[in-house]
């Protein structure tokens, strides 16, 4: 089975790529979604986790409130450390379940959506890996657009994510997202046919 995975800073256009996988019938694990769950619906481990570094304001009756949390931990690294530790480890459970069930069942391809692929050091497991890129005032703008964001909080998500320089010379494929889901898309098919073609027995 062969392991692709997927990432990409910030607004970087991820999401299309990961999409357009999905429609080729491509299984996809998505990390955000695992995370996005948990604030959703947040565990025991969750809350105890947010009670002991001090966020104890940013749960009330089993809700939480990614503001206060966001506003907390961009500006104190023990927090952000301790929370993404903690995402970081429900994400990889969630994943290596996905890649289990999907050799039992003989998937050739799966793909791992994973934004802090390298920051995580989880290329090592994946067979080839597909970076969605476009210039950095695309994303700026791509984000802003974005509900509730602000300039200083993205300033600091692009700070916190690997270089882009360094992303595109450990990436076997680089997904131009600049111009368009059609232009998107035939780099993605393209790539692809190159991992059938190089991977036949």
């Amino acid at each position: 089975m062969i392991i692709i995975g997927l990432t990409g800073g910030i607004a970087s256009g991820k999401t299309t790529i990961s999409n357009f996988f999905k429609k080729e019938n491509i299984p996809v694990h998505d990390s955000d979604t695992v995370v996005s769950d948990l604030y959703k619906r947040p565990t025991e481990k969750l809350i105890n986790l947010l009670n002991s570094i001090g966020l104890k304001k940013a749960t009330t009756k089993k809700k939480i409130n990614k503001r206060i949390i966001s506003s907390e931990v961009f500006n104190n690294r023990a927090k952000l450390k301790r929370l993404e530790g903690f995402f970081h480890k429900e994400a990889g459970l969630s994943r290596n379940k996905f890649i289990k069930k999907n050799k039992l069942i003989r998937k050739k391809i799966i793909v791992l959506d994973i934004p802090l692929l390298f920051e995580n050091k989880i290329e090592k497991i994946c067979d080839f890996i597909f970076l969605a890129h476009c210039p950095l005032k695309i994303r700026i703008k791509r984000a802003m657009r974005r509900k509730k964001m602000k300039t200083q909080t993205l300033q600091k998500i692009i700070a916190l994510q690997t270089p882009e320089l360094i992303k595109l010379k450990k990436s076997d494929f680089v997904i131009n997202t600049s111009l368009g889901k059609s232009y998107s898309n035939r780099q993605v098919m393209a790539a692809l046919r190159i991992i059938k073609i190089n991977t036949r027995k």
